[in-house]
């Protein structure tokens, strides 16, 4: 792997586990949902074994003092309530995910392939849970996805 696309892959695994314990955490403080926290943290912490030896292989090439995305103007995307910070940490976890298997269909690790798309499906069903079930506590997660696409039309 280059160290371009080590850097990419480092990145977007750091991505997808920091989304990963946000989610984690609103669905047990916000939702109240053990069953739902059951699944998150399975994925979670499944992925953080799965993941060690990979994460090893590029942490070593990590420079994040020269990420161009690291100032505060990068993540302009504003969030209102929690159900915002719920639906963004989806978004952010599934397009990690998907960075992670284009990635690893270039590289000697193309198993790795498979497993991102089944973490990245995996996510779509949370994500569509969290929605039932904060629309069942009277939630409104539908507001959040229309200040998302809103910002999307916005940059598009």
């Amino acid at each position: 792997m280059s160290p371009a696309g080590a850097r990419v892959v480092d990145v977007n695994l750091n991505r997808l586990s920091e989304a990963l314990k946000v989610i984690e955490d609103v669905v047990r403080f916000g939702l109240a949902s053990k069953a739902l926290l059951r699944r998150v943290r399975s994925l979670r912490t499944d992925l953080g074994k799965g993941v060690m030896r990979l994460r090893r292989q590029v942490i070593l090439f990590r420079a994040s003092e020269k990420d161009l995305g690291r100032s505060d103007r990068f993540d302009r995307l504003p969030r209102r309530n929690l159900e915002d910070v719920l639906l963004a940490n989806f978004k952010r976890a599934e397009e990690a995910a998907r960075v992670l298997e284009e990635m690893m269909k270039v590289t000697a690790q193309r198993d790795w392939a498979g497993r991102f798309k089944k973490i990245r499906f995996r996510l779509y069903r949370l994500e569509k849970a969290a929605v039932v079930q904060g629309r069942g506590k009277g939630l409104d997660l539908n507001g959040a996805g229309s200040i998302l696409l809103a910002q999307s039309r916005k940059k598009g």
